[in-house]
């Protein structure tokens, strides 16, 4: 039994459950505009029941978990739902009661809410994708907008971008940003030297990875109409260096962003702790076959492989 966990309508969610469908893998959900629908029990004895509006599950008998869990208290389901309410307080507790099992269990977790925490700085994270191997572009993290002129000074091009977990659009710093930059006074920002180059996202699961060359004009290629991908084949030692970094993060499952430099530098901007897998999926679909292959089993994979299945990682 695999456990995905979410909402219904995420993208990456739904075909992880359309493919687990497709291998004929029983699946349990747990939608969260449900939530005061399911309970979660343990007695101290058994392994604990999750009990749900169509199913009932033994966690003994869950292999796998696929968590994209979002703010519920953010769902239309409980727009104007206090706090105090005695159904915001049922679904803290599922959810509290769920994050701390998908913490501790003995099942492979994609990914466990622990292991989510590095992305929730960047700054932190830039260390470890340092100490990784990558090159990383020199950073300021500053409300001093002194600072922020001797770094546009030292650097030419800028960009500038969220230090949080939270998605931010990455773009240069221009004319229109430098007439208000005292503003940077009210809000910690993170800047970097601007690294000419080419985009690469690479989606590791376990030791398996699945890389892809970005073509677009765009600073940030998300948000550009003319984005190009194409799959390639990454250099051994940047494919094995991207798997050392997720396993180092404890993750499963991570999105690399890397740039390739036209001096042949490979620099590393973040690891995205949950993809949205599906934007880089839709040629190939591979990413989703082998994220469901290995929830199917329960593992991952011992040997580095650019687009091989899943084998055991215990």
């Amino acid at each position: 039994m695999v456990l995905l966990w979410g909402l219904t309508e995420d993208g990456p969610l739904s075909a992880v459950q359309a493919e687990l469908e497709r291998q004929k893998v029983p699946v349990a959900f747990v939608d969260q505009r449900l939530g005061p629908k399911y309970t979660l029990d343990f007695d101290g004895v058994k392994p604990g029941t999750l009990v749900g509006p169509d199913f009932s599950v033994a966690l003994d008998t869950i292999v796998s978990v696929y968590a994209r869990p979002y703010n519920f208290s953010e769902l239309d389901t409980f727009e104007g739902v206090e706090s105090s309410d005695p159904t915001w307080l049922e679904m803290a507790r599922l959810e509290e009661r769920l994050s701390g099992w998908c913490d501790v269990a003995d099942v492979l977790v994609i990914n466990r809410p622990c292991q989510m925490g590095s992305n929730s700085s960047k700054p932190f994270q830039l260390e470890i994708i340092r100490k990784a191997g990558f090159l990383t572009p020199e950073t300021l993290l500053t409300t001093d907008a002194e600072a922020v002129r001797r770094f546009i000074a030292k650097h030419g091009q800028v960009i500038y971008k969220s230090i949080s977990g939270w998605r931010s659009v990455v773009k240069r710093l221009g004319d229109d940003e430098l007439a208000t930059i005292d503003d940077v006074s009210c809000c910690p920002t993170q800047f970097q030297q601007y690294v000419e180059g080419v985009d690469y996202r690479v989606h590791v699961i376990g030791d398996e990875i699945h890389p892809m060359r970005i073509v677009s004009e765009q600073d940030d290629y998300r948000y550009a109409q003319d984005t190009e991908m194409l799959p390639v084949t990454l250099p051994a030692e940047v494919a094995d260096r991207c798997v050392r970094l997720c396993r180092t993060l404890d993750l499963h499952f991570g999105g690399v962003d890397l740039r390739l430099s036209p001096d042949g530098g490979w620099y590393c901007f973040e690891v995205n702790p949950s993809p949205g897998f599906t934007y880089f999926d839709r040629q190939t679909s591979s990413i989703v076959r082998a994220l469901a292959s290995c929830l199917a089993t329960g593992a991952g994979k011992t040997v580095v492989s650019q687009g091989a299945h899943c084998a055991a990682l215990k």
